[in-house]
């Protein structure tokens, strides 16, 4: 069982880390000795090396969070790419489809599934929808269509790709949140010795 002294030593800690965590990236990777005794000073518990654990533990938390966010916005990329490029083969009704299929599968499938090693080679995709922007335009045109329908289209490529994406999530984050609800009740009754 923990002391009372051991409880303030864990608390300061926790609090150290929240307040690290309000910082940028890079103003969490160059603190300085004078910024790190203002804070030790506030935290007088905590060591040096302690102050440095937690540090490195709030970066790493911020780097997997912006991963995680990332991730998540790779769906929408292929989803934009998928669509120029059936748009560009066969024309942007076969595109709207094959596209709205593509980020259904793979926002369902994000949703579930994180590999940092896989965002690696994934993330760079965004790069590739500016310009695949451009190319739907270009296709547009070359196909005789108004230069304000062609504003709209992509527009609305780029918007509606941030709406669907946002309501192809809905079922997907009922369902987890059900699974999540139904395991805490099982386990919850398992714990109680009720086993079914």
């Amino acid at each position: 069982m923990e002391t009372s002294q051991e409880a303030l030593h864990l608390e300061q800690g926790r609090n150290l880390a929240r307040r690290l965590y309000d910082l940028k990236l890079d103003q969490l990777q160059n603190i300085d000795d004078n910024q790190q005794k203002d804070y030790l000073a506030d935290f007088p518990l905590l060591s040096k090396e302690e102050f440095n654990d937690v540090r490195l533990q709030v970066i790493d938390a911020k780097r997997m969070q912006q991963l995680q966010v990332g991730w998540f916005s790779v769906p929408r990329d292929l989803a934009v790419l998928v669509f120029v490029l059936v748009t560009l083969i066969l024309d942007w009704r076969w595109g709207a489809i094959t596209a709205t299929f593509t980020l259904i599968l793979f926002e369902s499938l994000f949703q579930v599934y994180f590999s940092p090693q896989m965002y690696a080679g994934l993330g760079s995709l965004v790069w590739f929808t500016y310009p695949a922007y451009v190319l739907l335009a270009w296709v547009l045109y070359s196909r005789g269509m108004a230069w304000y329908w062609i504003a709209v289209a992509v527009a609305g490529l780029w918007g509606g790709s941030y709406l669907a994406g946002l309501i192809v999530r809905i079922p997907m984050r009922f369902y987890i949140n059900s699974r999540a609800a139904a395991f805490k009740r099982k386990s919850s009754t398992a714990s109680g010795g009720n086993y079914k």
